[in-house]
């Protein structure tokens, strides 16, 4: 049973399951069958650790995987990371797809972080209607996001939920970036919060009116700040469900988060997780890879961001909502994989002091 604080969606019944992982995936059944049955033959005839089993994972997945590339490091990019400077991003992962180049990400040896190299999409993708519409063939964008409301709406009361019970502190308003259709805000407004919102995309602006009279701020946070739509000081709580990975800077977006916030206000970031281990096992075909991800992030480098914007952490953990490994492990070692931020979704909660 789920209770107040925890952040993990109920899953569906086995046979909804499986269409989720496959189109989670982006997969037909037969492959996922030979993942399943090639698993059961390995692991039937003697206890396997969690270590054996996620490598019996990982080498099985490498030969039934359609999106595995052969590794493209011969073009020229700075290995330099961006976060904490230093000289060790080799390329990790290369991804088919529908594009002139492969999809290639790196990490960086020292702080763990992800950096999407080659096969990016233009930042204009965000602006448009069709974003929300459906999803490209290298899976950028969203398939009828309007469709998942009550899903996004439960998820969004849960993560709520989940940031409530860690602040430290009663909280009253809460202002999400990227708020999209405000499947989250309305969550937050039936908690009891009052919410406001920013998004780059205007389309989304107006679904949120039609649907829950919400206004939205359509743009940047920096334009809101700077246009006086948003006050320095004025945000007992900010919210960046899923944004982050997709902005250019995000060094530059938390420090002008840290401005918005009031003094103790709180953070929460959910982002990819460059160190989970559905990235180790399912490589290329990792869900967070796709070209609209321009970073996946890790423990490291999310404290160091966090520092940088002056904010003090709180809380750091880790979710898979999908539930890919949950054939494999059991429910005990998917919790170990949660409290350790291994699983696919670091959620993290900071202060600014």
């Amino acid at each position: 049973m789920i209770r107040h604080g925890e952040f993990p969606l109920p899953l569906p019944d086995k046979e909804e399951h499986v269409a989720l992982v496959l189109r989670t995936l982006g997969i037909d059944e037969d492959c996922w069958r030979r993942l399943v049955d090639g698993f059961g033959a390995e692991c039937s005839s003697a206890e396997k650790s969690l270590t054996q089993r996620i490598a019996i994972l990982k080498q099985l997945w490498r030969s039934v995987s359609p999106h595995e590339a052969p590794q493209d490091d011969s073009f020229e990019y700075d290995r330099r990371c961006p976060v904490c400077g230093a000289s060790s991003v080799d390329v990790v992962a290369t991804r088919r797809q529908a594009g002139a180049f492969p999809l290639v990400y790196g990490a960086c040896g020292d702080c763990g972080l992800g950096v999407l190299l080659r096969g990016g999409t233009e930042s204009s993708i965000y602006n448009r209607p069709e974003y929300y519409l459906r999803q490209d063939g290298d899976r950028a964008g969203y398939e009828n996001y309007l469709a998942e409301q009550s899903y996004r709406e439960t998820k969004g009361r849960r993560l709520i939920e989940w940031m409530l019970a860690r602040a430290g502190r009663p909280l009253r308003t809460l202002l999400e970036i990227g708020s999209g259709f405000g499947f989250t805000r309305a969550a937050g407004e039936r908690l009891g919060l009052a919410t406001s919102g920013v998004d780059l995309n205007p389309h989304a602006a107006q679904v949120a009116r039609a649907i829950y009279g919400f206004d939205t701020f359509s743009g940047a946070l920096a334009e809101a700040l700077n246009t006086k739509a948003i006050s320095a000081g004025s945000a007992e709580a900010i919210l960046y469900q899923f944004v982050l990975e997709h902005l250019e800077n995000p060094e530059e977006e938390l420090r002008i988060a840290s401005q918005v916030l009031s003094q103790h206000g709180v953070l929460m970031l959910v982002v990819p997780n460059m160190q989970s281990v559905e990235r180790e096992i399912f490589g290329a075909s990792y869900r967070s890879f796709r070209r609209d991800h321009l970073w996946l992030f890790s423990r490291g480098s999310v404290n160091i961001l966090l520092k940088r914007a002056s904010l003090r952490m709180i809380a750091m953990e880790s979710e898979c909502n999908v539930g890919l490994l949950r054939a494999f492990l059991t429910e005990e070692e998917l919790r170990q994989l949660n409290a350790g931020c291994r699983a696919a979704d670091l959620l993290v909660i900071a202060e600014k002091p």
